[in-house]
């Protein structure tokens, strides 16, 4: 299927007021102390509730446990199997990369200083980070953990392929998500251009490629990549942000995203691939960090619209959003907010017109 570049696409759409808003049913996932931060194509759920790693089938909590002595665990993705990735401890508070399947909590990477799993794709390939070594920026390192044939629960560490140049010494670089054909996205910092967002391949040597700024901005990082290469992140002019989107294209064209009426400063944070953009919108005080409070929005149907409008008035009565976590490729949204005053975690889903 051929599409339109993105920066087109927007471009058009952004000419006409979109023809309807979608609104949002929403959902508390309970109970109480409960955080979500993923959710999958089945709608499946998962997050962390009392400090330990949860999943939620519709409105059912279950527990995925910790690490023997642990003392948090914390889920951050799940695949259509119902296996979970994350990070938690064994007790010491050091981070350990670890997969949630059928009742078991396995440390994933039992060698490494400190790790972090970021997400599990259907195959059970994980993405994630650990900690090669101390150095400037504590030579945190972006790799993928594959299961090794035959040794079930023993997995094998890929580096993905740094930046050449700058001090050669010191990695610093961090993968941040990944979509299910193993491209990952993120950022790299060195000494030749300091902070840039980062976009591996899926090839066989994890090819790496910058995700530049957009013109006049100095740096770059990236948030989210979704199945057709298009990733999301922020591009920094002096003392501000701007969310961009970088086309699936081969050199990753940026595209500058639009902020609510008034802002000038703002995050794109995940992407589905419906092309629906997660993020906030804010104004800063120029040539200050005075940024003001921020609006949680949607960039969809041709504009950015805040998500507390959106909300349907019946199931959205009482509601006030307060962060917003992850976008699956059904549109559906999680993230954390206040239900007639007392913190919760939510599911929202959109309502076909």
């Amino acid at each position: 299927m051929k599409t339109i570049p993105v920066a087109f696409a927007f471009a058009l759409s952004l000419s006409a007021a979109a023809s309807a808003q979608t609104t949002y049913e929403i959902t508390e996932l309970g109970p109480a102390n409960c955080v979500a931060s993923g959710v999958n194509d089945y709608s499946d759920v998962v997050g962390q509730c009392d400090a330990v790693a949860t999943a939620w089938e519709g409105d059912v909590a279950t527990s995925l446990g910790t690490l023997s002595g642990g003392t948090y665990s914390t889920a951050l993705s799940s695949n259509s199997g119902k296996v979970a990735v994350g990070h938690g401890d064994a007790g010491d508070g050091r981070p350990r990369a670890e997969l949630y399947r059928h009742g078991t909590v396995i440390d994933i990477d039992p060698s490494a200083a400190n790790a972090y799993a970021i997400r599990i794709n259907d195959a059970g390939v994980i993405v994630g980070n650990y900690l090669k070594g101390f150095g400037g920026c504590n030579n945190w390192v972006a790799v993928i953990w594959t299961e090794e044939g035959g040794k079930r629960g023993r997995f094998r560490r890929t580096e993905l392929q740094p930046y050449p140049g700058g001090n050669g010494k010191v990695r610093c670089e961090s993968a941040t998500a990944a979509n299910q054909g193993v491209q990952v996205v993120g950022w790299v910092q060195n000494s030749v251009f300091g902070q840039m967002g980062a976009f591996w391949n899926n090839d066989a040597k994890h090819t790496l490629s910058l995700l530049r700024p957009l013109p006049g901005d100095w740096s770059s990082l990236a948030w989210g990549v979704n199945d057709l290469g298009q990733a999301v992140g922020q591009s920094h002019p002096a003392f501000s942000s701007r969310p961009v989107l970088w086309d699936g294209d081969l050199a990753h064209t940026a595209v500058a995203l639009p902020l609510l009426p008034g802002d000038n400063y703002g995050v794109a944070s995940a992407i589905n691939n419906l092309g629906h953009i997660l993020g906030f919108s804010a104004y800063g005080v120029p040539g200050t960090w005075d940024i003001g409070p921020s609006r949680f929005v949607i960039w969809r149907d041709g504009g950015v619209f805040e998500l507390q409008s959106l909300l349907d008035p019946v199931s959205g009565d009482g509601w006030t959003i307060t962060s917003v976590s992850a976008i699956n490729n059904l549109g559906q949204i999680v993230g954390f907010g206040s239900h007639n005053g007392q913190p919760t975690s939510f599911l929202m889903t959109p309502v076909v017109p």
